[in-house]
């Protein structure tokens, strides 16, 4: 069954503050969210005991309203925990040996944790902008954007390897702000009180310490101008890096996201040249073809889309996204069911025409050259 979004009611307290610096070392992590642990481990009730209906979102509500009553506390209040907080507390290290990293959470506080988690992909691309059938310019624009995101050189295939679905991160309907970059961490991980992925400081302020990226996102302006946001955050949910890249530019900045962040920025594919705006209200394959056009200094394709064309790009469409280009052609193109895709390992064995071109023997390049798969046999 599909997860459901999980929205705190009536938007997140203004009282929860992020935590005011990022860098802190592991010493200090542990030393500041001490006392918040013990704070859970001597209120958390369990749903037995509480005596609640049994709905699913009990752990997720009790995590919720511990968090807000730790954020909106007197210091006074959070300082009788400090002082009384013991070096061998669950969660401290030092005295306990049974902690891997000292930052353990009671086991019955940790309970539906997946169950209430946000129904997204952390290794697909991620719209931050609304996105359904009521946003119909952003949708028109988000359907785009994601056949964008499949292979247009000489090879099949899919820049997020069998990612090829997206998700949505449907924004809490409370704020009045349009989501943005800075938001993602607050509604992926705050917005459900993820515990093990925030922590709350002896002051009340939040600590992110979860997964903290790279991830893929496009928020509005993304969607305008066809640039995803490849980011990672500070443990206080501030970004730390970012970098705009166009779509069909993701095969190798995707590959080097194990590798961390240093790994991306220098990839091609991820320079700045390499990713102008793109007009994301043209047809799909005008923006290829228009893309190809502005490249007059041949450096800001990449690889060998340089090579294609509008016709091996039309028919690269009609592989990825069947049906696709009808719809487009009678304005209609936001209505396209990215059910529909193409899975990448259904069309990685297909050859597209421009590589039977460079595997002909007669054909030259300036910039390219192709050696023929029975040279060296």
């Amino acid at each position: 069954m599909t997860k459901s979004v999980q929205h705190w009611p009536g938007g997140i307290p203004t009282s929860i503050q992020p935590h005011p610096e990022s860098d802190l070392s592991w010493d200090d992590i542990k030393e500041e969210v001490k006392v918040w642990l013990l704070f859970v481990q001597r209120n958390w009730v369990s749903e037995v005991n509480a005596g609640a209906s049994s709905d699913g979102e009990y752990e997720l509500n009790h995590r919720r309203h511990l968090v807000e009553k730790w954020a909106s506390a007197t210091q006074e209040f959070r300082d009788s925990y400090q002082s009384n907080a013991p070096v061998g507390l669950l969660g401290t290290g030092e005295a306990n040996f049974e902690s891997d990293n000292g930052l353990d959470y009671p086991a019955e506080a940790l309970e539906r944790l997946h169950d209430t988690a946000q129904p997204t992909n952390s290794n697909s691309l991620i719209s931050l902008a609304p996105v359904d059938e009521s946003h119909t310019i952003n949708r028109a624009r988000w359907v785009k954007f994601v056949i964008l995101l499949y292979n247009y050189d000489i090879e099949t295939g899919h820049c997020l390897d069998d990612n090829h679905l997206p998700s949505e991160a449907i924004s809490n309907p409370a704020p009045t702000t349009n989501p943005s970059v800075e938001d993602y961490l607050h509604w992926e991980y705050l917005e459900t009180a993820s515990f093990g992925d925030i922590y709350l400081t002896h002051t009340g302020t939040v600590l992110y310490l979860g997964n903290l990226g790279p991830y893929m996102l496009v928020d509005e302006r993304g969607l305008q101008s066809g640039r995803l946001t490849e980011v990672e955050y500070e443990i206080n949910g501030t970004v730390k890096e970012s970098v705009e890249i166009r779509p069909f530019n993701m095969e190798m900045p995707y590959s080097r996201i194990s590798n961390a962040f240093h790994g991306i920025r220098n990839t091609e594919g991820a320079h700045r040249h390499e990713n102008q705006p793109l007009d994301m209200d043209l047809p799909i394959v005008d923006i290829l073809c228009q893309a190809k056009a502005q490249d007059t200094n041949h450096m800001q394709l990449t690889g060998s889309m340089e090579l294609c064309d509008r016709e091996q790009w039309t028919s690269d469409v009609e592989l990825y996204a069947p049906g696709y280009l009808a719809l487009e052609a009678e304005g209609r193109g936001g209505e396209y069911p990215l059910t529909s895709l193409a899975a990448p390992c259904s069309v990685g064995a297909v050859q597209k025409e421009v590589m039977r071109r460079v595997l002909d023997p007669s054909f030259s390049h300036p910039r390219f050259s192709f050696v023929s798969p029975g040279q060296f046999s």
